[in-house]
């Protein structure tokens, strides 16, 4: 039996949520990157979200390496254009300025024939500070090895219950991810630890990896992405510039279907607030 979302009916969601399923079956008609080809995984996130589209990734074909790292196929530094994890470090900070071997980084530029691949590596993303900084948040970023041949993006409807299911992304305006912080609180009499705000990590990252390492945890936490500016950049004309993503585990998503009934969920005050009126 599909899965359909109370939650995202009452919060008043435009699309319905997205799944990401470990499986070691391709569906029929599954989108695909080419092995080899540079993609931005949140094109692909919002074809299923837009178009009902399901995308079988793989660790052959994963789109770039951030992308590999946020869904759970390792971490291929080797195939990125920095060539190793030293190099990346590099890449997400300050760039040419903060390595430590500016001679073997200058190397590395040269075999670059991409202008802009050869900029970004210069300048690097400057999302951390320093090299120093960047190596603290890989080592922070949840790895993960996956355990099947494939990494799926489903519309939930198309997902059903017995799947290995270990992500479930929601798409709201702030209005909609404020509601739906409260419900994912709903239970708890904490404040800050039930959602967390991914600062840093890329969108594919926010409801792939760090939304997978929160399903063991006795208390599983609500992951808010789409704080990546390259990912807000990739899907802003698709999705928009107003939405951020809401990622819970499978477990969370189930406490949240089942506190949706009599929550705030159905309060005259979010009522009003949704339809507007």
């Amino acid at each position: 039996m599909a899965i359909i979302s109370n939650v995202a009916k009452k919060a008043g969601l435009l699309t319905e949520p997205v799944a990401i399923v470990w499986s070691d079956t391709k569906p029929e008609h599954a989108l695909e990157i080419r092995p080899g080809t540079w993609a931005c995984l949140m094109w692909y996130y919002a074809k299923a979200v837009l178009d009902g589209k399901i995308t079988a990734l793989s660790k052959n074909a994963y789109g770039c390496v951030g992308g590999a790292m946020g869904i759970g196929f390792g971490r291929p530094f080797e195939h990125h254009s920095s060539g190793n994890e030293e190099n990346f470090c590099c890449f997400l900070s300050n760039g040419r300025e903060g390595c430590r071997d500016t001679e073997a980084y200058d190397a590395r530029l040269e075999t670059l024939t991409n202008p802009h691949q050869k900029e970004m590596l210069r300048n690097g993303e400057r999302i951390k500070k320093n090299p120093i900084v960047a190596k603290e948040f890989l080592n922070a970023l949840p790895d993960y090895t996956v355990s099947t041949e494939y990494v799926l993006f489903k519309p939930l409807s198309l997902t059903e219950p017995d799947e290995l299911i270990k992500s479930v992304i929601f798409l709201g305006n702030p209005d909609q991810i404020s509601v739906l912080s409260i419900l994912a609180n709903y239970t708890h009499g904490q404040i800050t630890n039930r959602v967390v705000v991914a600062a840093g990590a890329s969108g594919c990252q926010a409801f792939g990896v760090c939304t997978y390492d929160e399903e063991t945890s006795e208390s599983p936490r609500a992951i808010v992405g789409l704080t990546d500016l390259m990912a807000r950049t990739a899907v802003r004309k698709t999705l928009g510039s107003d939405k951020f993503t809401f990622s819970v585990p499978y477990r969370l998503f189930l406490e949240m279907e089942a506190n949706a009934p009599g929550s705030i969920l159905d309060s005259g005050l979010w009522i009003e607030l949704r339809d507007g009126s």
